[in-house]
């Protein structure tokens, strides 16, 4: 019995000295001068016991930039779960005669972020999945057109809350009902003495054109998107160079229409593009052509933590309305996702959640709904996955400072980072494989380098857990 005791007595004091010590490496943490006028939350928990172990601001709100994904990431495993897969039906509408359909190939969108996405280059390519049925049905001839029906999602397809400049650039790319090649094209163009000549977009998206409002002077063009149009508008000034940018395309179904037709008639099946094909008789005669999945939405998880992905994880957030019986936007999303939280246990008056992705910054929370959400999450597993395990790793595919990479911890800790103007924020799990404690730092409005900042906080999460091999 007293051996017993004392081992006891042995343990307690150990984890009494290790939440003093990482208390000890916060409050250095914070205390950097360089760090004196930032708003800072910090905050370290033990997911077996549920009890927090060092803090600073716990209550505090803080912008959180990209780590906002890991709350919708979350919430879409609860709902959707692990295994979900998108489904776009395409049919063809009309009389089938012979070897023509008097009639549309009717694309119907889903909110599948996927479609001909270069991120998932082993799933299948709807349009040649479609060019390839059409030829299995004998079809060689239509009379109408590949149409896009896009009426799942209400205009406008990006979240109100992000700023107006956000939206042309290849971070900022809108949520449609269809959505084609990750919404993201290349714009050359060559200004010429106040002219934009020899524009090209890659790949060309029908009706898409750019509108000059450019001024001669310094190199400093802003683009603008205008998706009632639809145009890239050319604002700020210029030199006389050549300007080359990726950026969002605000008319995915017109590329992927446009991509089915050309395809088609690449492949002998003649499109004649007729806008009136469909006989009366037979505009409600309908036959399913195929019906595409997208990869599992642990599948689009981990894709989407890797690379930050703002438009896969809006995408999640308008699914995650749509399945609880809402229509499929922001606002209806987020009310699913904190009601998510509220029903297990969780208090969402720390979430300020306007977005799925962390691009609004007017997006907050307090590190207690971190560690309260880490911890929840970390006793859950989705057929087999956990939020840790699609979770971005140091050493291998995290995004941190340079010293944890090439650490002790390189490979075991999995973390989400979040970054903007003067943001700077992670949130993630130690063990990676079999987390014990979760842990976030989210930093607003420091004096130092970024760079530096990163690379104090990977002497935080060494001071943390690199004694805890």
């Amino acid at each position: 019995m007293k051996k017993i005791f004392l081992s006891l007595a042995t343990l307690l004091l150990t984890a009494t000295l290790s939440a003093r010590t990482m208390q000890e490496t916060i409050d250095a943490f914070v205390g950097y001068p360089d760090c004196s006028h930032a708003t800072m939350g910090v905050a370290v928990g033990d997911v077996t016991t549920g009890e927090l172990l060092a803090s600073h601001a716990y209550e505090e709100t803080v912008i959180t930039a990209s780590t906002m994904k890991t709350v919708t990431s979350s919430a879409a495993l609860n709902y959707l779960g692990a295994d979900f897969r998108f489904k776009t039906p395409v049919y063809a509408v009309g009389e089938l005669k012979g070897n023509k359909l008097k009639g549309d190939i009717v694309i119907v969108g889903q909110g599948d972020p996927t479609l001909g996405s270069h991120y998932f280059p082993a799933n299948a390519n709807i349009v040649m999945q479609v060019v390839q049925a059409l030829k299995q049905m004998g079809i060689k001839k239509i009379d109408g057109k590949v149409r896009i029906d896009t009426t799942l999602y209400k205009f406008p397809p990006y979240n109100g809350d992000w700023a107006a400049d956000d939206l042309a650039w290849d971070y900022g790319m809108g949520v449609h009902a269809l959505n084609y090649s990750d919404n993201r094209i290349m714009a050359r163009f060559t200004v010429d003495n106040g002219q934009v000549k020899d524009a090209v977009f890659t790949p060309n998206v029908p009706g898409l054109r750019i509108v000059n409002r450019l001024r001669m002077g310094s190199d400093d063009v802003k683009p603008l998107l205008e998706y009632g149009t639809p145009a890239l508008v050319l604002g700020g000034s210029a030199t006389n160079k050549a300007y080359e940018y990726r950026i969002s395309n605000p008319t995915p179904h017109v590329l992927l229409a446009d991509s089915l037709t050309r395809t088609l008639k690449a492949n002998g099946i003649k499109v004649k593009g007729k806008d009136n094909a469909v006989n009366a008789k037979f505009a409600s005669a309908k036959q399913t052509i195929l019906v595409h999945e997208s990869p599992t939405v642990a599948e689009i998880i981990t894709s989407l933590l890797e690379r930050s992905d703002n438009m896969f994880a809006e995408s999640l957030l308008r699914a995650i309305a749509v399945n609880t019986g809402m229509e499929g936007n922001d606002p209806n999303g987020v009310q699913a996702v904190k009601k998510l939280w509220e029903d297990n246990g969780i208090a969402t008056d720390g979430l300020f959640m306007f977005d799925g992705s962390g691009l609004a910054r007017i997006n907050k929370a307090t590190p207690h709904f971190f560690i309260d959400m880490l911890t929840l999450m970390s006793k859950k597993q989705f057929s087999g996955a956990t939020l840790a395990s699609l979770m971005p790793r140091v050493g291998i595919n995290a995004r941190i400072g340079s010293k944890l990479p090439t650490s002790q911890l390189s490979g075991r800790v999995a973390v989400k980072s979040g970054s903007m103007r003067d943001v700077q924020c992670y949130v993630g799990y130690y063990p990676a494989d079999a987390p014990k404690y979760a842990f976030v730092v989210l930093v607003n409005n420091w004096n130092c380098t970024r760079a530096t900042l990163k690379d104090r906080i990977d002497d935080l999460l060494l001071g943390l857990f690199g004694d805890q091999q």
